[in-house]
């Protein structure tokens, strides 16, 4: 795995590592039916995701990844699309390694690996412009 998935906190501040991905995935809202999103970035303790709607905050949400454990969690802010999730339980970092290995493997197939999509882009832009720094 290469070092240009790494995303650092902008912050001096002790904060989770995550990982930047580009993996599909699937949630499940409260009394909702499953729903596509994309993962964007992943740590131990939470994730950035698209969704292309609006996730409703502070309420229960499951998170399904293929070939891993329904994680579940709840919805920090949502706004254009995009979403931040907290874990209600911290995940093993040898977890979010793993997935961070399955999205790399599913961009070698479609660009180069390490190349960051407009998604990530403006995942980030967005929750600085929230003046929410990402807590994940």
């Amino acid at each position: 795995m290469g070092r240009s998935n790494l995303v650092f906190r902008r912050d001096d501040s002790w904060q989770p590592l995550s990982y930047r991905l580009e993996l599909p995935a699937e949630i499940r809202e409260f009394r909702s039916c499953r729903l596509d999103i994309l993962l964007l970035e992943m740590s131990v303790a939470g994730c950035g995701l698209w969704a292309g709607f609006k996730i409703r905050v502070e309420r229960p949400i499951t998170l399904f990844v293929e070939g891993f454990a329904p994680i579940k969690a709840s919805t920090a802010w949502s706004d254009s699309g995009f979403a931040e999730l907290i874990f209600d339980q911290h995940l093993h970092l040898s977890v979010v390694q793993h997935m961070a290995r399955e999205s790399a493997a599913c961009r070698r197939q479609t660009k180069p690996f390490g190349m960051p999509s407009a998604a990530h882009a403006e995942f980030t832009a967005l929750s600085q412009e929230l003046g929410k720094p990402l807590s994940i």
